[in-house]
């Protein structure tokens, strides 16, 4: 059972819901600490499976599109470079996807706690989120290792990655609230989120380099703003230098402001009926 020193109710504003989340943050990070203890309840590895799940399907698609399919992007390409290039865009997409399916429905799967006066609904995408965050800093460091054991090592480019994990988490929880409002309406509505990630997964470089995408569907890639985080990334950590364009990081931290503010906004002008809706 999780107590905690709630906030009044706020106004129907965005600022009004983030500062609604800054002070019930004690109340976040004990919700986010539960949510880790019980899922990995009675599991033989426990924590450890937020590295293992995504190596299995790391070596999957190592092994169907480089092994049997013999994909290759540029001359000479080792397969160790195609598994760091494959791990560095699924650690981002993975986080991505698990945060936004899960404050999908964050507010419909928790009608009790939202009907509590006073309780700020807000909390719950947060969390959904922040556990998606920092399921991603354990696969980020894994990352790492292996750059360090089958790549070319790291440079200090690496230290830049954090204020780019924490605007993707920005990005992600905008979307988020949108989302987890929609699904108060519209029921269906992750079932959707889980068919556009899909389709949206491989029409983002993630198995394969930016440079590949077809010139007459370039539209589809730059509007991206996850496949801007993951060039950086993987600029970063692989290519050992900053973003080529500085145009690409400006559209990524722009992206996510919006998809905050807009989120937000949302979440704040409809979270009065979801006491009467979930």
């Amino acid at each position: 059972m999780v107590t905690a020193s709630l906030a009044e109710p706020v106004p129907p504003s965005a600022w009004g819901e983030l500062t609604a989340l800054w002070q019930s943050r004690r109340l976040l990070w004990t919700l986010t600490a539960t949510d880790l203890r019980t899922r990995y309840i009675g599991s033989s590895i426990g924590f450890f499976w937020t590295v293992v799940n995504p190596l299995l399907e790391l070596a999957t698609y190592t092994f169907v599109f480089h092994v049997l399919l013999q994909v290759r992007f540029h001359a000479g390409q080792s397969t160790s470079q195609y598994v760091l290039f494959l791990f560095c865009g699924m650690t981002a997409w993975s986080s991505f996807a698990d945060g936004l399916v899960r404050a999908t429905t964050s507010i419909t799967q928790h009608a009790s706690l939202v009907r509590k006066v006073n309780f700020p609904s807000i909390v719950l995408p947060a969390q959904m989120v922040l556990v998606a965050v920092i399921n991603q800093c354990f696969r980020t460091a894994a990352l790492l290792f292996f750059c360090i054991l089958i790549g070319e090592g790291l440079t200090w480019h690496a230290l830049l990655l954090a204020p780019f994990l924490v605007a993707q988490a920005l990005f992600t929880f905008g979307l988020g609230l949108l989302c987890s409002v929609l699904t108060v309406y519209f029921r269906d509505m992750n079932h959707w989120v889980n068919a556009g990630l899909l389709i949206g997964m491989f029409i983002t470089p993630v198995v394969y380099p930016a440079s590949a995408w077809p010139r007459e569907y370039v539209l589809l890639l730059y509007p991206n703003p996850m496949a801007q985080y993951i060039g950086i990334y993987q600029s970063l950590l692989l290519g050992h230098h900053l973003p080529p364009a500085i145009t690409t990081v400006i559209y990524a931290l722009i992206a996510s402001g919006i998809a905050v503010a807009l989120g937000a906004s949302v979440f704040a002008h409809n979270r009065r009926r979801f006491a009467d809706m979930v």
